[in-house]
Order: C-alpha cells, then sequence, then structure tokens
C-alpha cells in the first residue's frame, strides 16, 4: 500500500525558494544568448564589450537576476498563499493560478530594464546611438517572453497542488471567470506562443544580420572614403563587406535560432504534457465515477481542461445532493412501509388467531368427512366386490362345466392317440421286416460281386473291366449293408419311443378320469358358495344406502366450514399481499440507499491532502 503523500505546507518561505531555483535553472539556460544580443545589439567590440560587461553585468546579475526574482517571487507566492478570516477556498484558488502569469510579467519587465540598464550605459559611456535602447527592449522583451513560457509551465506545477487542494475543499463552488495574460486559455495561448517564437526567431535574426550588416557597411565606407580608390577595388572591398557579413552571421543565426528551436520545442512538450496529465486526470474521476468511486479531478488550471475539470466538480456537487435527496426520500419511504407493516402484524395476528380456531374445526370436519367418505367408499368396494363375486361364482360354475366336458373331450382325444401309435409301431415293425430282407439281398450282393472278382482275375486281361464292375457292386453292396443297419438302429428307437408314449397315454388316461371326479365334487362346492355370496349382496346394499344418507349429511356440514375458512383465506390472503408490497417497498428503499451508499458522495467531503 502507497504511503499517502505529505501535508502541505502554505508557509511562502518554502514555496518561495523552490519556484526561485526553478527559475535560476532555467536564467542560466537563456542568460548567454540574452547577454550575447544585448551587446551585438549595443554594438560594442573589443575592449568596449570587455569593460561594460566587466562593471555593468555583475551588478545587474545579482540585482536584476537574483535579487529582483526572488523578490517578485516572495510577493507573488505571498499573495497567491493569503486567506483572509471567512474567505472562501476559491478566491485562494484563483489567486495561486493567477501567480505564474504574475511571476512572469515581473521577470519579463526586471529583464528588459537589465536591458534598459545596459544598453543606457552602452550609450552614455561608450557614445552609442540611443535607438538601440529600444531595439534592445524590443528583442529581449521577445526573447524573455518566450523562455517564460516554459518557466511559466514549471511555477503551474509547482504551485498546482495548493490550486487542488482549494479546488477539493471548494468542490462544486468552482466557477472560473478570469481572463486576460494572467489567465491563459488554450484557444489564444497557443497561437500566442506560435507567434512568439516566430516573432523571436525574426527579431533575433534580423538583429544578428542587421548588425552585421551596419559593421559591414561601416568597413566599406571607410574604403571608399580614403580616396583614389579604383574601381576595382571598390569590388575588392565590397566583395570583402559580403564575406564579412556572410562570415559573421551565419554562425549567431545558427546559434541563435537552434536557442530559439529547443526553447520553443521544450515548451511545446510541457503545455503538451500539461494538457496530458489535466485530461487523465479528468478521465480518471470519470472511471472512479463510473465505478462508484467518485473523486473530484486532481486537476486544475486555467486552460479549457480546467474548465472541465472544474465543470466536472460542480457536476460531481450536483450528483451528490441529487443522490442525498434521493437517499432521503429512501429513507423517508422505508419508515413509512415500517409504520405501515407494525399495523398490518398486528392485524395478522389477530386474524391468525381466529384463522387457527376456523382452522381446527375445518379439520375436525374435514376428518368426519373424510372418515364419512371412506365407509361410503368401503361400502361401496365391499357392495362391488360382492357382486364380481357373485358375477364370479356364475363364471365359475359355468367354466367348471366347460372344463368338465374339455376334460372328457380330451380323455376321449388321448385314448384315439393311444389307438394311433399301436397302429404306428405295427407299421415300424413291417418296416423292420422290409429292412431285414434288403440286407440279406445286400449279403448276397457282395458275395455275387466276389465271385466276379475271382473270376476277372482268372480271365487276366480280358476280365480287367469286369472286376471294375464287380468293385463298384460290392461298393454298393457295403453300402447298403450299412444303411440297412443304421435303418434298423432307428427303428428300434423309434419302437421303443412309441412304447413309452402307450404307457404315458395310458397312465394319463387314468389320471383324466380321476380329474374329471375331482371336478364334479369341486362344482358342487362352488354352487354352494354362490348362493351364500348372493345373500351378503343383499346385506350389503342395505347398509351402502344408510352411510350414502350419513354422507350427505356431513358433506353440508363440511360445506358450510370451507364457506367459512375461504372467507378467512382470503383476509389474509390479502395481508400477505400488503407485506408483499410493504417488503419490496423496503427492498427498493434498502436499493436505492445502497446504491447512494456504495457511491461514497461522503468522500468527497473529505479533502484528501494532494500531492506536493
Amino acid at each position: 500500500m502507497s504511503a499517502s503523500p505529505p501535508a502541505l505546507s502554505y508557509e511562502p518561505g518554502p514555496l518561495t525558494r523552490r519556484i526561485f531555483l526553478t527559475q535560476q535553472l532555467y536564467t542560466l539556460f537563456g542568460a548567454p544568448p540574452l547577454v550575447y544580443l544585448m551587446v551585438l545589439i549595443s554594438g560594442l567590440q573589443g575592449d568596449e564589450a570587455t569593460s561594460i560587461t566587466r562593471t555593468i553585468v555583475p551588478p545587474l546579475a545579482l540585482v536584476i537576476g537574483c535579487i529582483s526574482p526572488y523578490l517578485i517571487i516572495r510577493l507573488a507566492v505571498r499573495y497567491g498563499l493569503s486567506l483572509s478570516p471567512g474567505e472562501a477556498p476559491e478566491h485562494r484558488m484563483t489567486r495561486l493560478l493567477k501567480v505564474p502569469g504574475i511571476i512572469s510579467a515581473g521577470i519579463i519587465l526586471n529583464t528588459v530594464s537589465a536591458a534598459v540598464i545596459f544598453t543606457s550605459a552602452a550609450v552614455v559611456l561608450h557614445g552609442k546611438s540611443a535607438w538601440i535602447i529600444p531595439w534592445a527592449v524590443v528583442a529581449l522583451g521577445l526573447l524573455v517572453s518566450l523562455l517564460m513560457l516554459q518557466q511559466r509551465v514549471a511555477f503551474e506545477k509547482i504551485l498546482r497542488p495548493y490550486a487542488i487542494a482549494d479546488f477539493h475543499k471548494a468542490s462544486g463552488r468552482v466557477s472560473q471567470v478570469s481572463s486576460g495574460f494572467l489567465w491563459p486559455r488554450q484557444s489564444w495561448y497557443l497561437p500566442y506562443a506560435f507567434a512568439l517564437f516566430v516573432a523571436c526567431t525574426l527579431v533575433a535574426t534580423a538583429s544578428i544580420i542587421g548588425r552585421q550588416a551596419y559593421v559591414a557597411h561601416e568597413f566599406l565606407m571607410d574604403r571608399l572614403l580614403q580616396g583614389g580608390v579604383s574601381p576595382e577595388q571598390t569590388i575588392v572591398f565590397v566583395r570583402e563587406s559580403i564575406q564579412m557579413l556572410t562570415e559573421g552571421s551565419i554562425l549567431p543565426v545558427a546559434l541563435v535560432g537552434a536557442f530559439l528551436l529547443v526553447s520553443a520545442a521544450l515548451a511545446a512538450w510541457n503545455l503538451a504534457q500539461q494538457q496530458k496529465e489535466g485530461t487523465e486526470s479528468v478521465q480518471r474521476a470519470m472511471e472512479n465515477l463510473v465505478h462508484g468511486k467518485p473523486q473530484l479531478p486532481d486537476w486544475i488550471s486555467t486552460d479549457e481542461v480546467g474548465v472541465l475539470s472544474a465543470t466536472t466538480a460542480r457536476i460531481f456537487e450536483q450528483l451528490k445532493a441529487f443522490s442525498f435527496s434521493l437517499q432521503s426520500s429512501a429513507q423517508s419511504l422505508r419508515d413509512c412501509a415500517e409504520q405501515l407493516g407494525d399495523s398490518t402484524v398486528k392485524q395478522t395476528e389477530v386474524l391468525t388467531h381466529q384463522a387457527a380456531a376456523l382452522q381446527e374445526t375445518q379439520v375436525t370436519a374435514q376428518e368426519i368427512k373424510h372418515t364419512s367418505v371412506l365407509a361410503s367408499q368401503k361400502a361401496e368396494n365391499v357392495l362391488q366386490l360382492t357382486e364380481r363375486a357373485n358375477e364370479i361364482s356364475v363364471q365359475g360354475e359355468s367354466a367348471l362345466q366347460q372344463g368338465l366336458t374339455g376334460i372328457q373331450q380330451i380323455g376321449t382325444q388321448v385314448r384315439e392317440m393311444a389307438t394311433s401309435i399301436r397302429a404306428l409301431d405295427e407299421r415300424a415293425r413291417q418296416i423292420a421286416h422290409i429292412t431285414t430282407l434288403v440286407k440279406g439281398l445286400a449279403d448276397r450282393s457282395n458275395m455275387l460281386a466276389l465271385n466276379a472278382a475271382i473270376e476277372s482275375v482268372r480271365s487276366g486281361d480280358a476280365g480287367k473291366g469286369f472286376g471294375v464292375v464287380a468293385r463298384e457292386i460290392r461298393t454298393l453292396a457295403d453300402q447298403s449293408i450299412k444303411a440297412t443297419r443304421d435303418i434298423s438302429e432307428i427303428l428300434e428307437d423309434i419302437g421303443n419311443a412309441i412304447l413309452s408314449a402307450v404307457s404315458l397315454m395310458e397312465r394319463g388316461s387314468e389320471r383324466v378320469e380321476v380329474s374329471l371326479g375331482q371336478i364334479r365334487d369341486f362344482s358342487t362346492q362352488v354352487q354352494q358358495i354362490s348362493n351364500i355370496v348372493r345373500e351378503n349382496a343383499t346385506s350389503v346394499r342395505q347398509i351402502t344406502a344408510a352411510v350414502g344418507q350419513q354422507d350427505v349429511g356431513i358433506a353440508q356440514i363440511f360445506q358450510a366450514v370451507s364457506d367459512l375458512s375461504k372467507g378467512m383465506d382470503q383476509a389474509m390472503h390479502q395481508l400477505r399481499t400488503s407485506d408483499d408490497v410493504l417488503s419490496r417497498v423496503r427492498g427498493v428503499a434498502e436499493q436505492v440507499s445502497g446504491i447512494v451508499s456504495r457511491y461514497g458522495w461522503q468522500n468527497l467531503d473529505e479533502v484528501p491532502p494532494p500531492r506536493s
């Protein structure tokens, strides 16, 4: 966390010394060209320049260069810092903003007086022409005015913290109405600075070239007035004069021009930096306002940016007054809402007790109604179950009869299936006999094929074809034997399965007969149950009618209690609606107060110590 800037001292001594040191630094920078121009304009050369420089310059440097500027600065600072009892801070701020202009004007007049003294000494001591005095006054006045552009910005920078402190104290009461040289505006000050630079350049250049031209003219006149000068010598003298003018002007003009250019560039840069700092300060103030941290701009000046900063301060003051007014209104609205809320709470308590008693009555009636409805539903359910049981008993008798008939048909079908299976077993036995015959034929074919193969071997080459046929017949015989063997095994399995099926059919037929007897007994019992269910259905109808009449009476009682409960609910709903409205009013008041509090307008009344 950065340390807070130190508090400002309103004693004129330290501030005077600081401004004086700054002025002396700029004086050291501008003194050489000023002395050179005064010597040049005065027309002093050689011993004249040396003698007058030794005798006049030291006392001028002491009195005009040090003592007078210090006194001017001290008087201006004392004037700016003074604050009469009961005087508003903005009045001192206005004086502080004028102090740089006062110092600049005093130093310009002080420097012009030095030029008058120097040139007057040249006129008196060395017999120079008196016209050099106004010439020097104009030239040095313009040059010093150009140098004061930088010094004025430096003086404003030193004095600005004090002006900003009074600006913060004055808050939105600042109104800049001053004008003139002590209150520069960029609309005329920048053109004035540019015109000053052009005028200084022209005057300095004209002074150097004019003085050198005067020297060259004197040289040419001295040569021409000697007599007996031929035209060729005249041309030579003219060329020497021109060369003297050129050589004596180029270097001084270049040096003075460079000095003026640097001075103008520094002045422009300082003015631009001042504009940048001012606009950035106002921008930071606007950004702080956007982020809910209003703070006056740390800037005040005589130019348009200073006017913008003062206008911003007045806007902040108006917003502050509006916000506090809005906060006060929100507080009044919240107090009214609190009073109305207290009244609503008392009404709610009374209605709550009444609603509680009515609620208990409604709950009791609801329980009675619920019990009655439940009894009626149970009776209806019992009646429905009884009717359903009667229907089921009738359907059961019919189903038993149908089942008995179906089982009898199943017994008949089982016996028919047993007969069919026995016939199928007889057919399988016949197929097995045929298979035995086929196997015998295959054995004989195999034997004949063997004999044929033996005969083909005996016959030699003539019996080879017959041998091939014999082998094929033998192969077919072997396959036939294998197929008949497989068929015999399958038929044996079929026979065993048929015997098992016949056995199962016989046992199933016996079980069907047993089941038929059981079903006949169960049919008799179902008929007895159906008679009992019919008798119960009559009794349940009588009970249901009685419960229905009781339910009608209880419903009428519950309807009356419900009507009372609805009326109470409407009253409670209206009270709850009032509570919601009051809550919204409180919320709006809190929100407005919170917004105003978050913006921290009270910080504008606390003037922080500005940076020195």
